[in-house]
């Protein structure tokens, strides 16, 4: 599989998601929970995390320096939620295609069908008042 993120209009390769790519995605996702960490510490490791998935130079890049001082830390952030939502992209679109399967599968002609009955009972009760 591949999966790719869009930052400012360009395109930038994830690399697989193996065991290791998805161990460092579990343990940044989780960062704001671990007690004791500094704003600093916790900001460091998602641009290490970024760095490490995206490469130091598309990071550079991306953010326009390497020094956690001069990144905006929203734009850290975001990127780090992207890279999360690439990497879970191919499940969500598969559970939304087999629901969609689902239901078309339903027969249309049936659901007419009940509707109508509905519709009936409901009159019936009507002019029995």
């Amino acid at each position: 599989m591949e999966y790719t993120v869009i930052i400012n209009g360009r395109s930038y390769d994830l690399p697989k998601k193996n065991i290791t790519v998805a161990e460092k995605l579990d343990e940044v996702l989780k960062v704001d929970a671990q007690p004791g960490l500094s704003a600093r510490q916790k900001f460091d490791k998602l641009h290490r995390f970024v760095k490490d998935i995206i490469g130091a130079e598309n990071a550079k890049e991306i953010f326009g320096s390497d020094k956690l001082e001069e990144l905006d830390l929203s734009e850290l952030s975001l990127l780090v939620l992207k890279i999360e939502e690439s990497y879970n992209r191919p499940l969500v679109e598969y559970q939304t295609n087999k629901m969609l399967d689902k239901m078309s599968s339903i027969p249309t002609d049936q659901i007419a069908s009940i509707g109508k009955s509905v519709q009936m009972l409901s009159s019936m009760q009507g002019n029995n008042k």
